[in-house]
């Protein structure tokens, strides 16, 4: 391998992976070995999948990926430098890694039981599409109970006002604002229970109740339209997909959690409870007590044993006092549970101790022993190992003594020059002609004001005047160059900007201005260890390159990259 691909670069160091694999058509080839140890190609699709970058050929990707490749080596470097040292040994590495077990049991969890199971159908994303053919203009009132609902929909049927008992009853909190109506909804804006049935009626039909999560809906369809902003099939594909696969997952965690709180009921100690309310009752008076919330209760009014009452628990763990009403402060008081309401109670721990209840059951299937979980821990430690490597044992260089700060500062003034910046007014137009004939005709600067809030093309400076503040020639080059030249209480342009012609006011000028050298000192300081510290690294890295052999499979990497739909890309373009 060429060792001067590995100059001046810097590792990238993720400390989180993704669990799924990563984009490309090719197998799990070897892509390098460095030593004995093979980076495969899904590894780099890992790495490369967390790079939210477009590219315009497939030369672009590739470079891509040679450069992410290439700091994968250099980690790689680093990891085996760390075991040499013993550095997978040290205690705070241990407690890191312990520390995060749970969380990569959560990631492993939620891939077997969402993430495997959201890809959606070539049928599914065909259905999503032609739904989308038309969007619907819905009211709805939503109530908490169905005998209210029906009431409300047999009222709705003898002709009552829908918008009217939407407002009365109710319990979306926007319905007294807009008495039910919900504007024009496309197919996917809503829960399915809910696009199933409004989408089955026609303008002036209303539903029988319907059952969601949120409660028991009766819709009324108000209107249709076609839906103007529908493409073709293969424009919206991957679009759809995505909507497919967020609303699947959704879907699949409310499932799954439903299905959770059965296996893992939460019981609530009404002993306990019993007796908070009965305290709460000795501590304040009646008219004192009437103010205040059953929510709540002051921790400091208990003493040790009762802090340590048992509230709830669960199967796998309990709740004590104390725990429950540290935590419960971090929850608006609005949504906290009244302490002798024993079902609000139970749903509120339970997400209190989801966490736990989830690794609970990641252990209780075994995901502790998954491969995936081991891989992914393993690579977290190796990660913080080639960090530890890297910061703590390649030896820093001495920093720098006072004589290379200033030098620095001597050789590199224009890093701490503030630049000149030039104060002017401007009418920015799309005719050059109009643009060339108001700059001949302006006289002043107020007269340039007041035709600048007339005419100005630039967004949002028509209420300035047109004024646009101390510019810097990077912001507005062609402007700033132009105002160089003529120099303050003078009209120029117009000068091309885009496909607009800007004619401008110089009202004022600002000169560049070096900052002192004991301004900047503690920034070059800083700089300046960094450098150091890098160049430390890459003469570490070029001597471990002399005695661990490091081989690239060019072709593998190519074989990692969809060549095919940058080819229909070109086509497109041609």
């Amino acid at each position: 391998m060429n060792s001067n691909r590995l100059k001046g670069l810097m590792i990238i160091v993720p400390l989180v992976m993704l669990v799924a694999g990563g984009c490309g058509k090719s197998g799990n080839q070897t892509v390098a070995r460095v030593g004995d140890y093979e980076i495969k190609t899904e590894e780099l699709n890992q790495y490369f999948s967390q790079m939210p970058v477009t590219f315009g050929s497939a030369e672009e990707e590739y470079n891509k990926r040679r450069e992410i490749l290439d700091s994968m080596i250099v980690t790689r470097l680093l990891i085996q430098g760390a075991y040499e040292l013993n550095i997978d040994k040290v205690d705070d590495l241990a407690r890191a890694v312990a520390a995060n077990k749970d969380r990569f049991l959560m990631g492993v969890l939620y891939n077997k039981h969402i993430v495997s199971k959201v890809e959606p159908t070539e049928a599914e994303m065909r259905d999503y599409y032609n739904h989308l053919e038309n969007r619907l203009r819905v009211s709805h009132i939503i109530v908490t109970d169905p005998d209210t609902a029906q009431m409300l929909f047999e009222r709705v049927k003898n002709g009552e006002n829908f918008e009217q008992l939407a407002f009365e009853y109710s319990i979306d909190p926007d319905a007294k604002r807009n008495k039910g109506d919900l504007g024009y909804l496309l197919w996917g804006a809503t829960v399915d229970e809910f696009q199933q049935a409004a989408f089955a009626m026609e303008p002036g039909q209303v539903s029988r109740p319907v059952k969601s999560r949120y409660g028991y809906h009766i819709i009324k369809v108000v209107d249709k339209k076609p839906n103007e902003n529908r493409g073709e099939f293969d424009v919206m594909e991957e679009t759809i997909k995505n909507q497919l696969m967020r609303r699947k997952s959704m879907a699949l965690m409310e499932e799954y959690f439903d299905a959770l709180k059965l296996k893992y009921p939460v019981a609530i100690d009404t002993a306990t409870c019993d007796y908070l309310m009965h305290k709460r009752e000795q501590l304040y008076p009646p008219q004192v007590l009437a103010g205040l919330p059953r929510s709540d209760f002051d921790i400091e009014a208990l003493d040790r044993n009762e802090k340590e009452l048992v509230l709830a628990t669960w199967q796998g763990g309990q709740v004590t006092l104390l725990e429950y009403l540290t935590r419960i402060k971090d929850v608006p008081q609005a949504i906290r549970p009244n302490l002798d309401d024993y079902d609000s109670l139970a749903t509120v721990v339970f997400e209190l101790k989801k966490q736990e209840i989830l690794t609970s059951e990641a252990l209780a299937e075994g995901l502790d022993q998954d491969e995936e979980y081991l891989k992914q821990l393993r690579m977290f430690k190796e990660f913080n190992m080639a960090d530890i490597m890297k910061n703590d044992s390649i030896q820093s260089p001495p920093p720098p003594e006072e004589a290379d700060l200033r030098k620095y500062y001597e050789e590199n003034l224009d890093e701490f020059t503030t630049p000149a910046k030039f104060r002017v007014h401007e009418i920015l137009l799309s005719d050059e002609m109009k643009a060339r004939k108001l700059a001949g005709e302006i006289r002043s600067l107020s007269e340039f004001k007041q035709k600048a809030a007339e005419l100005t093309e630039r967004p949002g400076k028509r209420s300035r005047q047109g004024d646009l503040g101390f510019i810097e020639k990077a912001w507005y080059p062609e402007i700033f160059e132009a105002a160089d030249k003529i120099g303050i209480g003078r009209i120029g342009g117009p000068v091309a900007t885009g496909n607009k012609y800007s004619i401008f006011y110089v009202v004022d000028k600002t000169e560049p201005e070096i900052k002192d050298f004991l301004d900047v000192k503690r920034r070059i300081n800083d700089k300046l260890l960094v450098e150091r510290k890098n160049q430390a690294i890459q003469i570490w890295i070029d001597e471990r390159l002399k005695t661990t052999s490091v081989d690239v499979d060019e072709d593998a990497i190519w074989a990692t990259i969809d060549v095919s739909k940058y080819d229909e890309k070109e086509e497109d373009e041609g």
